[in-house]
């Protein structure tokens, strides 16, 4: 139903033909056609340490199928580096995570597979300051893409100018999957700036749970940007997990390194903290924002890309 077909129509004589022209497959196409769909949903309360295949669950624009476990058939070579596929967004465009200058082997532990370190934000004694981008005294600014840029985005927006942008390479990725901050609040907690003790957001609880979503729940919350970062529920959904160590699957590089996703704002030591997977595999919620870890650049290619290859190490997805 992706797949589009080029119809030429010609007159010769005086007679009309028409002319169907060899199918256009998109490159979601290619990559679904390449792997299983499983039905169901997997048990998110224990990590995946082998190749689990591909799921399915609803994002904001349609059906989304991500890749869980130890998989081997998700490798991009994009902009003159490598990526893996995270899913395929509902509207047929493709998340993709940075992995390195080389090509990495799952379990393989590489600084490599990073392009820096760098805190999330260097203000943290707020609770705003787990924004993408903040404004004082609101929980979230009230135009969606406005307020002060945090760290970590300044430090992503200048290194997709110089290393896509720069190259030509711009209208290979889109702005429209976007990127989820949410900043909604955990069940019996109301937002405060500074609250007299502690507050959590709601992907702490939907960690605590093991329900992950891909449904950005208010609009103020999403991104609409090129580059972002990966979510706390996009590393649950690919097989990690709370205090169990998971060094098997594709998202594991040994290091430490951010999500966009906020956890909770302690006043008593100044914590705003948002998630981070660790060293070990393990999505972690103790990472105060002030923090120097990993920088994994996200984006989401367009959904006509020219694709070639097959998505594995000796031969990754292309994108042209």
């Amino acid at each position: 139903e992706n797949s589009r077909l080029y119809v030429e129509t010609l007159h010769t004589s005086g007679t009309e033909c028409t002319l169907y022209s060899d199918e256009v497959i998109l490159a979601s196409d290619i990559i679904l056609g390449n792997v299983t769909i499983n039905e169901g949903t997997p048990d998110f309360s224990q990590i995946a340490t082998t190749d689990e295949g591909v799921w399915t669950t609803e994002d904001n624009l349609g059906t989304s199928y991500y890749f869980r476990g130890a998989v081997t058939n998700n490798y991009v070579q994009f902009a003159g580096y490598y990526w893996r596929i995270i899913r395929i967004n509902g509207d047929g465009s493709i998340r993709i995570i940075y992995d390195g200058t080389e090509i990495h082997a799952n379990g393989e532990s590489s600084e490599d597979r990073q392009t820096q370190t760098s805190s999330y934000n260097n203000l943290w004694n707020y609770s705003y300051h787990i924004g993408y981008t903040y404004e004082e005294g609101l929980q979230r600014p009230n135009i969606q893409n406005s307020g002060t840029a945090s760290t970590i985005k300044g430090v992503l927006d200048s290194w997709y100018t110089v290393n896509i942008a720069n190259k030509g390479l711009d209208d290979k990725v889109i702005s429209t999957s976007g990127f989820c901050n949410d900043r909604n609040m955990a069940s019996g907690y109301s937002w405060s700036e500074r609250p007299s003790s502690i507050i959590y957001y709601v992907p702490y609880e939907r960690l605590i749970a093991r329900s992950p979503t891909l449904k950005c729940n208010n609009n103020l919350d999403l991104y609409t940007t090129k580059i972002g970062l990966i979510t706390m529920d996009e590393l649950l959904l690919a097989g990690s997990g709370i205090s169990t160590n998971n060094n098997s699957y594709y998202l594991y590089t040994g290091q430490n390194y951010w999500t966009i996703s906020p956890a909770y704002f302690n006043a008593s030591n100044d914590n705003a903290s948002v998630f981070a997977m660790d060293s070990l595999g393990n999505i972690n919620s103790n990472k105060n924002v002030g923090s120097l870890y990993g920088v994994r650049p996200v984006i989401n290619s367009s959904v006509d890309i020219t694709l070639s290859g097959t998505g594995t190490m000796d031969n990754p997805y292309v994108i042209a």
